[in-house]
């Protein structure tokens, strides 16, 4: 019996150690929506009991080596325009954590192209446990406007250089 306990023990101690350990430190949840970005920021005020506030600039949805490989317009035609993302931001004072809400989707342009059915990514900068982070989940899924929440574990996802980048 006494042997089941420290393996017990043992077993915790490591899933602790590896969500200390955690290489991305942000959590990521990606949010299907049709309503314009300042509605969904309201929206998530109101459901979560946050003060989401734009912060500017936008977030652009190019690296900077595909700024300078942006080739020269033609005469007559319309110079190729970087597209902005909306970026929200709110700092939970009772929990003292930060989020922010990056728009996925922008005039035909997305931001993480693997995610071309979601409208809205939702930036925890911490790694939250499973459970707080389901919890969450749950929480934004059952506002009416909102039909679907899914937590994003993919780590090809996560390292996404602006992803990476977006902070307060």
């Amino acid at each position: 019996m006494a042997k089941k306990t420290k393996i017990a023990k043992k077993v915790r101690a490591a899933r602790m150690k590896d969500f200390v350990e955690d290489s991305d430190g942000f959590s990521l949840l990606a949010i299907c929506s049709a309503e314009p970005d300042v509605r969904m920021a309201w929206l998530l005020n109101r459901a979560l009991h946050l003060d989401f506030v734009r912060r500017t600039p936008d977030l652009c949805g190019r690296e900077p080596d595909e700024w300078q490989q942006q080739r020269t317009p033609l005469d007559g035609e319309k110079p190729e325009q970087a597209q902005l993302f909306a970026v929200f931001c709110a700092v939970s004072s009772v929990l003292r954590r930060t989020y922010i809400l990056v728009t996925n989707r922008q005039g035909g342009e997305l931001l993480i192209k693997e995610l071309a059915n979601v409208d809205y990514l939702l930036k925890i900068q911490e790694a939250l446990p499973d459970d707080e982070l389901t919890a969450l989940g749950e929480a934004i899924r059952n506002i009416p406007d909102v039909p679907a929440c899914i937590v994003i574990t993919d780590d090809k996802i996560k390292s996404n250089p602006l992803l990476a980048s977006l902070e307060v």
